[in-house]
């Protein structure tokens, strides 16, 4: 397992794609915190308590996409490359490599996550004071804002290596990641109405308050529980048909 976990960390630091995406993040989020959120930030915005939790949810919204799309690369390189058969054929159970890739994408979801939750209102505070502006004493639940955050990036990491592993093809399953949690679940809100909160995607958002505005809202909690029934099933068709279906 050790052999495997190690493979596959080896795997996304060797590859090119992972350093580009997360020096775009990291480039993307200096300038939204700092200038929009900072420099930028409206006079009314200023007399807002929870200003800086409101920059840390927006960053880890846009972080969270990033990761996701660095794990849908890290599954679907393998096959796009044949490099799937050797990774089988290293391993004596293909349990392991599995495993090795959800452990991996969990640890960089929650080192970028945890990164940018910590940076983005440093960076927004510092835009802020270079513009001789001033806050109002800030509101920051830290505990309740850290694994909210933590599980909204992981759960969108994860949610990108299912689809990674149920579809194989890096572009169909690049488009899926963008288009089901836009477009889909954003066609369904006119048929589903306020239900719409119980697809993945839009229970995800309701985490940590973001995305779409919805009349009904779940709690946390329910969000949590709504999104991991369809991660769970996904990961059990995910995981049957890697064990079953060929390399090639």
């Amino acid at each position: 397992m050790i052999t495997a976990f190690r493979t596959e960390l080896k795997k996304l630091l060797t590859v090119r794609s992972t350093y580009y995406l997360l020096g775009f993040v990291f480039l993307l989020i200096s300038f939204l915190s700092f200038y929009i959120s900072g420099w930028h930030l409206h006079r009314v915005d200023l007399l807002s308590p929870t200003a800086l939790s409101g920059d840390i949810t927006i960053a880890i919204s846009g972080v969270s996409i990033f990761v996701a799309l660095i794990a849908v690369l890290q599954m679907t390189h393998e096959y796009r490359y044949n490099t799937i058969i050797y990774s089988l054929t290293l391993s004596n159970n293909r349990n392991k490599v599995m495993l090795a890739k959800i452990l991996v994408i969990t640890g960089l979801s929650i080192i970028f996550t945890l990164f940018f939750a910590t940076y983005s209102p440093l960076i927004a505070a510092l835009g802020i004071h270079i513009h001789h502006l001033h806050l109002v004493p800030q509101t920051i639940h830290y505990w309740s804002l850290l694994w909210r955050c933590l599980f909204f990036g992981w759960g969108y990491a994860m949610a990108g290596l299912v689809i990674a592993a149920l579809i194989r093809n890096q572009v169909g399953a690049i488009i899926t990641l963008f288009i089901v949690p836009t477009v889909v679940e954003g066609i369904l809100q006119q048929l589903l109405n306020n239900n719409v909160v119980y697809l993945p995607f839009s229970a995800l958002h309701q985490v940590i308050g973001s995305g779409r505005d919805f009349n009904s809202r779940l709690s946390a909690i329910h969000a949590v529980m709504v999104f991991m029934g369809y991660l769970i099933v996904a990961w059990i068709v995910a995981w049957a048909l890697f064990l079953r279906r060929d390399a090639e």
